[in-house]
């Protein structure tokens, strides 16, 4: 195994910046804690990921911490996704795939190796180059921000975040509750149980969930996505939806001040 902990001198709440394109993240928010801090971990003591982990990039100015995590073969950066119900096919990097006569043929610049949840499976070359999936977990104190940019990883996001910026391809985000979320979505899942602050999410072929809305400010743009979000009484201000060949519906939004526009979508807000 190969785990490398990041402390983070500054004292209080942090505007964390989180580059990390595959794996996992945990974003932890304790009231009790004083010093943020984050730990990098992977199965393999060697190879693409260990040393993804060694080669992480840290910075730390004032209260803003930016943390890079490099990409590892086996990973996806540009690519092609299609999405087939709640499944997801992705190509990337030139690769093809054929199935002939219950055959898998898999050729591309990996060496046709098959992953299977980030683990190499079969491989061309010696065990040690396998990757492995790379898991963050992140340590905020109370009042803390964060900004996450991915394209597979999956966040859950325990606690409270004062803002969540939120940019991925494919990847799930998972939260308990967040004061103001900004989130930009393709092919991915958001669902998030209460949004206290002002609420953007731009979602392409994606899910938007939310329990509990509550802001002064939601704007909602959809392109073939579907969006499910109640709001409460303590809501207020403006409510905007542009949907195109998308499918919203929004409960518990009747005393907002509602604004729609509809291109061969759905939209239905009571």
């Amino acid at each position: 195994m190969t785990e490398r902990t990041i402390p983070v001198a500054a004292f209080g709440p942090i505007a964390l910046d989180l580059t990390m394109n595959a794996g996992s993240i945990r974003i932890v928010v304790d009231p009790t804690l004083e010093q943020a801090h984050v730990v990098l971990k992977t199965e393999a003591t060697s190879g693409p990921s260990a040393d993804a982990i060694r080669d992480t990039a840290v910075d730390l100015n004032g209260q803003n911490l930016t943390i890079s995590v490099p990409d590892v073969a086996g990973s996806t950066g540009g690519n092609t996704t299609v999405r087939i119900g709640g499944n997801l096919m992705t190509f990337s990097g030139g690769s093809g795939v054929q199935i002939v006569g219950g055959n898998v043929h898999i050729n591309g610049h990996g060496g046709g190796k098959i992953f299977v949840n980030g683990q190499e499976v079969t491989t061309t070359g010696a065990s040690g180059s396998a990757v492995t999936p790379i898991s963050a977990v992140v340590h905020l104190p109370a009042g803390s921000m964060a900004m996450v940019s991915t394209h597979t990883a999956t966040t859950l996001v325990t606690g409270t975040l004062t803002r969540l910026e939120y940019d991925a391809t494919s990847g799930v985000l998972t939260a308990d509750r967040i004061g103001e979320l900004d989130a930009r979505v393709t092919s991915g899942s958001v669902t998030v149980g209460e949004v206290t602050g002002s609420l953007y999410v731009g979602l392409t072929s994606g899910n938007l969930g939310i329990g509990a809305y509550s802001g002064s400010d939601a704007r909602l743009n959809l392109t073939s996505g579907n969006v499910r979000m109640a709001a409460t009484a303590q809501a207020t201000g403006r409510l905007t939806v542009n949907a195109t060949s998308g499918c919203a519906r929004i409960t518990g939004a009747a005393h907002l001040n509602v604004r729609r526009h509809v291109t061969s979508g759905y939209v239905q807000i009571s």
